[in-house]
């Protein structure tokens, strides 16, 4: 009630991609949408820059994304385990 919705959202999902510990409501209380977005950061990985779990896992991680999407625009047919995925796969 005191910093309001719009701080609150903010503030949840600040903190809760950077790891620091602080809280100003608990996730239990926001509506299920609400409630995605902290929970989504929660899942990644804490791979945010800057934060606490950011570290060589998260810059690999995001470089192998990266070089993904990269390939797939170079309008080269992505393959796994040296098969062609199609477009009925994706």
């Amino acid at each position: 009630m005191r910093f309001g919705i719009g701080g609150t959202v903010l503030f949840s999902s600040i903190t809760t991609a950077t790891s620091c510990g602080a809280i100003n409501s608990m996730l239990d209380s926001f509506t299920p949408l609400g409630g995605l977005v902290p929970m989504s950061l929660i899942s990644l990985g804490e791979i945010i820059f800057g934060g606490v779990g950011s570290g060589l896992y998260g810059m690999i991680s995001m470089v192998i994304i990266a070089v993904f999407v990269a390939r797939l625009m170079i309008v080269r047919t992505p393959e796994y385990l040296n098969k062609k995925i199609e477009s009925r796969e994706m």
